[in-house]
């Protein structure tokens, strides 16, 4: 390409823009991360709702789906006995614990199992340190469970809201004993859930066209009438 034509190509691409990557993401969530209180499990059924993509931006290219879980658990065991003791605390899914949609494969954070998911004991089986009047406190946690959702449908999300639905069914048992003869527990207990849904769009945005510099058109203007004289000379 010689320098007259290379000149206006320039100066046309300035005038008429380009498309770009964009990305948004939304977020959304129940409970608070680490609390044992703000949304009891037993029965865990959530729902969050996350804003769909707006299509006045641009073209929806890509949604990235992320889930977020958590169960913790906290209380006590006061042995009243005269007896020493023990105490042990046990967590079990009955229900699947996990994250469902009509947008996009469904997400188990952990299998409904007849196993502990999670316990905490005061000290080891067959020995017993609990003595009278003295409590047990104890915590249990899960920690950050994470997840991706896959097989997602792009065109469910333009323009329209989502809704993501946490379910579980989670049972929590505290079990005592004493060393010898027959004992009495004081005991107290509560275990929590957390969630979160993160969506992120990607998506093709039109820039406007740029605003010519007057140097830039005059540049045009220049090429043009070259262009038109180098026409009229090769006749």
């Amino acid at each position: 390409m010689n320098k007259l034509l290379k000149g206006m190509a320039i100066a046309a691409s300035l005038i008429t823009g380009a498309a770009q990557a964009g990305t948004i993401v939304e977020t959304g969530s129940f409970g608070t991360q680490g609390s044992s209180t703000d949304v009891p499990v037993g029965v865990l059924n959530q729902t969050i709702t996350i804003a769909g993509f707006d299509s006045s931006l641009g073209t929806l290219t890509d949604v990235g789906i992320e889930v977020f879980a958590q169960l913790d658990s906290s209380g006590f065991a006061t042995n009243k006995s005269e007896a020493t003791g023990r105490a042990e605390v046990e967590i079990r899914i009955f229900q699947d614990w996990q994250v469902m949609t009509d947008s996009a494969d469904d997400y188990l954070f952990h299998g409904a199992s007849t196993t502990p998911f999670l316990s905490e004991e005061s000290s080891p089986v067959d020995t017993y340190t609990l003595v009278k009047d003295r409590p047990w406190d104890f915590t249990a946690s899960s920690g950050e469970l994470s997840g991706t959702l896959t097989n997602v449908t792009l065109a469910d999300f333009i323009d329209t809201s989502v809704d993501f639905l946490y379910s579980a069914e989670a049972f929590t048992n505290i079990t005592t004993e004493v060393e010898s003869g027959t004992g009495t527990f004081e005991t107290s207990f509560s275990t929590g859930s957390w969630g979160m849904v993160r969506v992120t769009y990607t998506y093709d945005e039109q820039t406007p066209p740029a605003v010519p510099e007057p140097a830039t058109l005059a540049l045009l203007g220049l090429g043009l009438v070259g262009f038109g004289a180098r026409r009229r000379m090769a006749r």
